[in-house]
């Protein structure tokens, strides 16, 4: 009787075993990131203002809206550069964000996720892999491959932008991801500082560092106006997350040392 209970044990485990395989096989993420150091994605997109009051200035209530597509994938400390995979697969995104206040001297801007914004990232492939920025259906184009990232309110989301001594402006953001179909998870930690760039920050009249997230952005405006006429502007940047490899490799080796467990107890029962 012991040893049929052992055997029995030993075959649930091997079951869980394939399930655990099963749910591996599923898990095989869409775009291959370097594991276990920050990711770097390039970007290039264009952007829309949406004067909401129709003021010609940059306050509460307006929108910015837009397209982005990622250019190059590269491990921030490594270097190891993954590129290769959008030879034949495309990411992309349709962004809207709301400008929640700004300054008197509007040098200093600051956006906000409120209903109806988001910034999701798509994996385009085959005949989804279609971005250009100068079709009228730019948007759709951007938004029609398998969601990725989603990035949508509820989350924590801090953007600001300043200008910058030589006249630029500098868009910086720190927020968390509400849908993740990357197959990995993604780390929340400083990393601004790990990246060693400038964190200090204001919302209204608070000064903030660097906040613990799964994401930062940075973002300058490449070309004003942009070439394309259903967008004001266009923007570069780049894009950081921390992702470290799904659970599910350690639970097949629990896995394993159960079913040796097991085993071995069915066996002095012989």
């Amino acid at each position: 009787m012991v040893r049929a209970a052992g055997q029995l044990f030993a075959s649930c485990v091997c079951a869980l075993g394939l399930v655990g395989v099963s749910s591996v096989c599923f898990a095989i993420p869409l775009i291959m990131l370097p594991a276990g150091e920050i990711t770097r994605f390039t970007y290039a997109g264009q952007e829309r203002f949406i004067d909401t009051n129709e003021n010609n200035l940059p306050d509460a209530g307006d929108i910015f809206e837009g397209v982005v597509s990622i250019n190059q994938i590269r491990g921030a400390t490594s270097g190891v550069d993954f590129s290769s995979q959008l030879a034949d697969k495309e990411i992309t995104s349709h962004f809207r964000f709301s400008l929640t206040g700004n300054s008197a001297d509007f040098s200093h801007l600051e956006f906000g996720l409120l209903p109806g914004d988001s910034f999701n990232l798509y994996v385009g492939q085959g005949s989804s892999k279609n971005f250009d920025p100068s079709a009228p259906d730019a948007y759709d184009r951007a938004s029609d491959g398998q969601l990725w990232l989603g990035i949508q309110p509820g989350v924590f989301f801090e953007s600001v932008n300043d200008r910058q001594p030589d006249g630029t402006t500098l868009n910086r953001a720190w927020l968390d991801i509400a849908v993740n179909n990357t197959g990995y998870l993604l780390a929340s930690d400083l990393l601004r500082t790990l990246l060693g760039k400038d964190a200090q920050h204001s919302i209204g009249s608070h000064t903030h560092n660097d906040h613990s997230v799964q994401v930062i952005f940075d973002d300058r405006v490449a070309r004003l106006p942009s070439p394309y006429p259903q967008f004001t502007f266009s923007n570069f940047g780049e894009f950081n997350v921390f992702p470290v490899s799904e659970p599910a490799t350690w639970l097949l080796i629990l896995i394993g040392m159960g079913a040796a467990v097991s085993v071995s107890t069915s066996r002095a029962y012989l």
